[in-house]
């Protein structure tokens, strides 16, 4: 079975291929584990200039055209569709459901009986506006969209406020968590050395300082949970900084968060292992994801979830540490302190059901594997029905 990723999208500052392959890890891993579950995986990605490159026995080959870098939704260039065909592929994956027009010109390019699947990276329905201009924008997305044969979510959920505002129509929904890691594992006590940090048990938070992701609930939840776990320190780790003055007054003004927490901000990736080998408990206030990547690399690591009760967390956390409403401080306490209250030998025990979760359902062979399933029945479906 022969699979095209197409990415349509790219970071302008990034000047050349084999750097642009560095950033974006998730594209080559994924292609590198799709191909390694016996598919034929190429990627053909848009760039600033054209070219092909081998790496890991993946082909990628970079497509220039007169576009911006963020492909707008009406664009569908020549060159980045006329490679895609050229391939003769017997699915095409395309990463995101922002680009219907894109969708539309590869169904063309490709002919009827190449499946074209589209995954969800985050985000729900983006169009906004209402009357006739509104009505017409959810008409062209949907038509775009109608072009593929599945779209893929981590959670089926999460289709449903792209159906409700009219965008997807019947197409067949499959269920695959978007990503996973190659992040290498870091053994608590030498993690800890490394960065000097204790606490019994540590609380690590990862993530952007937004609205979404409601740092300032998690504080409030976490002021009144930790005079009930004596010893228990967090750190939190953020790259989006947009909160922080917010986030930074609400530490500094209470004498509980001031001693216990410390805002680590932007830490490298190569980095990121010690802090995950070095927690004991992932916390997350997130009230939408795409997946939750830093929630994949915590479990890779064995540590604990305590995280919002969001389709994407339930899937990927699955029966591991608990769930907790989104907005609601009192909450996260309560769960909080349940999970991490029964103690070190308590702790140890969710710790291994972690691990055992990510090698068996969120590791790179095992989406890939049934990444494969799911597409090969899919072809198979398409070839007979057209």
């Amino acid at each position: 079975m022969r699979i095209v990723q197409a990415n349509a999208v790219y970071d302008p500052a990034v000047r050349t291929p084999a750097a642009l392959l560095d950033l974006y890890r998730t594209l080559s891993e994924w292609s590198v584990a799709v191909a390694a579950a016996g598919a034929d995986v190429s990627v053909v990605q848009r760039f600033s200039s054209a070219s092909q490159l081998e790496r890991d026995g993946i082909t990628y080959q970079f497509t220039h055209d007169s576009s911006p870098p963020w492909l707008s939704t009406k664009d569908a260039p020549v060159s980045f569709v006329d490679a895609i065909a050229a391939r003769r592929p017997d699915v095409v994956h395309i990463n995101g459901l922002i680009f219907p027009q894109l969708v539309s010109a590869i169904r063309t390019a490709v002919g009827p009986r190449t499946a074209i699947v589209a995954q969800h990276h985050g985000g729900e329905f983006p169009i906004r506006g209402s009357g006739l201009i509104g009505l017409w924008r959810r008409h062209r997305w949907r038509g775009g969209l109608a072009m593929a044969d599945a779209i893929s979510f981590t959670a089926a959920e999460q289709a449903a406020p792209w159906r409700s505002a009219g965008v997807l129509g019947d197409q067949r929904i499959i269920e695959i968590i978007e990503a996973s890691t190659t992040i290498r594992t870091v053994t608590r006590d030498r993690a800890r050395g490394a960065l000097g940090l204790s606490g019994d048990p540590l609380i690590l938070w990862v993530g952007r300082l937004t609205t979404n992701k409601d740092p300032l609930t998690v504080l409030d939840g976490l002021e009144v949970a930790l005079p009930q776990l004596p010893g228990a320190r967090v750190v939190m780790v953020f790259g989006d900084d947009t909160l922080l003055d917010s986030v930074d007054a609400r530490v500094r003004a209470s004498r509980v968060l001031s001693e216990t927490v410390s805002l680590a901000g932007r830490v490298a990736h190569e980095e990121m292992p010690n802090y995950y080998g070095a927690a004991d408990l992932f916390i997350s206030g997130s009230h939408s994801e795409g997946s939750g990547y830093a929630l994949i690399e915590a479990m890779a690591s064995g540590v604990v979830p305590v995280v919002t009760d969001i389709p994407a967390f339930r899937m990927i956390a699955g029966p591991c540490g608990a769930r907790w409403a989104a907005g609601n401080a009192a909450e996260l306490t309560r769960t909080l302190v349940a999970v991490a209250g029964g103690g070190h030998s308590h702790l140890e025990s969710q710790r291994r059901a972690v691990a055992e979760r990510f090698e068996r359902v969120l590791s790179w062979p095992a989406l890939a594997s049934q990444t494969v399933r799911e597409y090969a029945a899919l072809a198979d479906a398409v070839r007979i029905a057209r």
